[in-house]
């Protein structure tokens, strides 16, 4: 494995104030049996709480995580001095997975609305790794990235940086062969608290396009110590490995992205719930947590004509499942699991364009990426309308 960095030097993109009114995610919400949703989130579809071109600077950016944490503002109100606001990764940092370079880029804190350029936080290539694909961010800060080409054997590996944006580790084919083909999925899904402040037995699921496979990916603590893989189940989508390129020679066209296959995944209340792009179905893997070889299944209750080419999926602090799809028909798309029984609340309605990636949601927000230029931008959607993005918690761990 390679040594740990030093730390990457950039400076920190200016912190933005949150607006004083702070209200939750309602994208979430039930209906009030007339179609329209009672926090009133039907209109959508009229533009009017989407922000585009939020953060800039990408090059085909597909996956994101937002750092977990309260607001800087909160933390002075209730008189905290929080350490971890001199990390690199702080609370409501976004980092991105850029496919187009092989770079782990980091967005900042772009509450309130403008982020203004992404900067590079890891060159993948420099580790021997191309074409970034997905990002997950523990609770206390480190981030878990996947590359889909290098490693051991060329089929990919996971680059592990702690909070001071260094890199801990790699791994890889090394640790088991079977457990990377192609990985175009990340997500945490949950550790120990040992009572000291400390997390332990932490795992993570990884999904793989190559082969169609989920593994999770058990650890002695969140920097990804003695990784244990165990396969969690087959039979999802298999897809092609794209063309990556490296930083200052990014991509240019979209034809260079990896061609279906299974995607994005989110774990939650003991569930894995994975975005299985080309067969344009969302597959729940029960128990993923403690079984493995577990047949997969589609959510039952899902409408088919909703989810169409899902790459992405991320749970609010509601408990329910946002879907993003690739195209524009019904981009994103509000579930209750774990069956996934349709959330009428106006989000189907909001056409945003082809090319929709990653997201992860915050407390009163949406964020995504478009990954169909290489002009790619970070955007955000705030469902109620009432105020600008926002990074911060309560949300799940994504």
């Amino acid at each position: 494995m390679p040594p740990a960095r030093s730390k990457p030097s950039m400076t920190r993109p200016a912190r933005v104030g949150l607006p004083l009114l702070l209200l939750s995610l309602s994208c979430g919400g039930p209906d009030d049996g007339g179609g329209t949703d009672t926090d009133g989130t039907s209109v959508v579809g009229l533009f009017e709480g989407l922000f585009d071109d939020v953060v800039t600077g990408f090059n085909f950016p597909f996956d994101i995580a937002i750092a977990p944490g309260k607001a800087l503002e909160d933390q002075e109100t209730e008189g905290e001095d929080d350490p971890a606001y001199d990390d690199l990764i702080a609370p409501g940092v976004i980092v991105v997975a850029n496919y187009g370079t092989s770079e782990l880029m980091l967005a900042g804190d772009p509450t309130g609305g403008s982020g203004g350029a992404a900067t590079p936080l890891l060159d993948g290539t420099a580790e021997g790794l191309m074409g970034a694909t997905a990002v997950a961010i523990t609770p206390d800060r480190f981030v878990w990235a996947t590359f889909e080409q290098g490693g051991v054997d060329g089929n990919g590996g996971i680059a592990i940086l702690d909070p001071d944006g260094a890199l801990v580790q790699v791994i890889d084919g090394g640790v088991d062969a079977m457990a990377f083909a192609n990985p175009g999925g990340i997500c945490f899904g949950g550790a120990t608290d040992d009572g000291n402040g400390a997390l332990v037995d932490s795992f993570v699921f990884v999904i793989n396009l190559g082969d169609g496979t989920a593994w999770r990916i058990d650890a002695d603590d969140t920097a990804g110590a003695n990784p244990v893989v165990t396969r969690v189940g087959t039979g999802l989508a298999r897809g092609t490995p794209g063309s990556p390129g490296s930083p200052g020679n990014g991509i240019t066209t979209s034809s260079e992205l990896p061609q279906g296959g299974a995607r994005g995944c989110a774990f939650h209340e003991g569930n894995l719930y994975v975005a299985d792009a080309q067969n344009a179905r969302i597959v729940r893997f029960d128990g993923a947590h403690d079984d493995g070889e577990i047949t997969g299944v589609a959510l039952e209750d899902t409408p088919a004509e909703l989810v169409t080419y899902p790459t992405d999926v991320t749970v609010n602090d509601e408990g329910f499942l946002i879907v993003i799809s690739y195209d524009n028909a019904h981009a994103f798309v509000t579930l209750e699991l774990p069956g996934g029984g349709f959330v009428d609340n106006g989000l189907h309605d909001l056409n945003v364009n082809a090319g929709n990636y990653g997201t992860a949601v915050a407390f009163e927000t949406i964020w995504f990426t478009r990954a169909n230029n290489k002009n790619g931008s970070l955007r955000a959607v705030t469902p109620d309308q009432s105020h600008p993005p926002g990074t911060y918690e309560p949300f799940p761990p994504q």
